[in-house]
């Protein structure tokens, strides 16, 4: 054999031994394949298994799980809400029912200390009524803005009589004329007067007296002061009375006809009562007045504990106090400061109501200081 033949030889040999091991080579991967396939599957299912385990305890987490409710869990639920819901509600506290304040008559010295304030019908009544000791602050055509503004009459405004008087009683009746400029402006215009009223006098009864109707052709002929529009006027003023300390007053039943309007019977222009119907009007007034028999009787606070010190105290909260041993009818009341016609300041004081019903300073004697039956009237808070 010649050596390329040898070499040939080799080669081949060597050809087909590689090519018999790469055969080997593949036979042993497709057996080992074989053999760990099932186990890699098994291993690839689990772990597939696993995530979508891990996926429905997400989702389970997420979602809010409502339990199967029984009939019997439902009624005790329900009963048990119920329960709790009549606790936790708060009990309503039983209406206080008290009488109401009454009016009652008097003779014409109770309007000795009143200031009467209108327009041309109080003219009439201070005119040709029966009221001589009252002060009047009238004119025909008073507006309440005109007191706002500061409408002087006989030199003076509302506001400085108010500032140098000291008035018990004081009566109001404006708004007729200004029915016709527009009634959103005298609702704010009389709450304004009627706020001034009670600043100036805190102690003082205030009476809001209604505006007269006018008669049912004036009403028709001059719609800008028609009934209607009176009436919502007087609903107005009618808002402003608490019943404690101001009280409505309404005259036009003594003078209406059956229509709710001035009667021709006791008027000759249609707008103004006549004269001898003033005097009528002031009887009327009489009949309508507030006094210590108006109001409810109360039960008064009552202690042996009661000091000097607090009974001090009440009299400057505007109360009346006074011993069991002065009696029926007496008692004191605190008179804040004010200022005499002549602009001279008075200062304040406590003052004794007597028998006489009279007011007099007062001041406390050392039995007072020392007493143990001291009374604060509830009445009058």
């Amino acid at each position: 054999m010649t050596l390329t033949k040898k070499l040939v030889s080799t080669r081949k040999k060597r050809w087909n031994f590689r090519k018999l091991r790469k055969y080997c080579y593949g036979g042993l991967f497709c057996i080992a394949y074989l053999i760990l396939a099932p186990f890699m599957i098994k291993q690839f299912w689990n772990s597939h298994q696993l995530k979508s385990k891990a996926s429905m305890t997400e989702e389970t987490q997420s979602t809010e799980t409502v339990p199967e409710v029984t009939q019997s869990d439902s009624e005790t639920e329900t009963e048990s809400v119920s329960s709790s819901e009549q606790t936790t509600e708060p009990e309503t506290e039983p209406e206080e029912i008290t009488e109401s304040v009454k009016f009652v008559t008097s003779d014409e010295t109770y309007f000795r200390d009143a200031l009467i304030i209108g327009d041309s019908r109080t003219v009439g009544l201070r005119d040709y009524g029966t009221i001589p000791e009252a002060d009047f602050f009238c004119t025909a055509g008073l507006a309440a803005y005109e007191i706002l503004d500061g409408k002087e009459i006989d030199g003076r405004t509302l506001q400085d009589i108010l500032n140098t008087h000291s008035y018990g009683k004081i009566y109001l009746m404006v708004g007729l004329n200004e029915t016709a400029f527009g009634l959103d402006e005298f609702h704010e215009h009389i709450q304004e007067v009627y706020q001034m009223l009670c600043e100036a006098c805190p102690d003082a009864l205030i009476f809001l007296m209604a505006n007269l109707h006018v008669s049912a052709q004036t009403s028709e002929e001059q719609p800008a002061i028609s009934n209607e529009k009176i009436n919502i006027a007087n609903s107005y003023i009618e808002e402003l009375a608490d019943g404690k300390k101001s009280f409505y007053l309404d005259v036009n039943p003594l003078f209406d006809d059956e229509e709710n309007c001035l009667s021709p019977e006791h008027s000759d222009d249609g707008i103004h009562v006549s004269g001898d119907d003033y005097a009528r009007w002031t009887e009327w007034l009489c009949t309508q007045t507030i006094t210590e028999e108006s109001f409810p009787k109360t039960k008064t606070t009552t202690s042996t504990s009661t000091t000097f010190q607090e009974v001090m105290n009440a009299l400057q909260n505007h109360q009346r106090v006074t011993r069991a041993a002065w009696g029926e009818g007496i008692y004191l009341q605190f008179i804040p400061e004010t200022k005499s016609s002549d602009g001279v300041e008075i200062s304040s004081y406590i003052a004794i109501k007597t028998t006489e019903n009279k007011l007099t300073p007062w001041s406390a004697s050392p039995e007072d200081l020392l007493a143990e039956d001291w009374k604060i009237l509830e009445n009058f808070e």
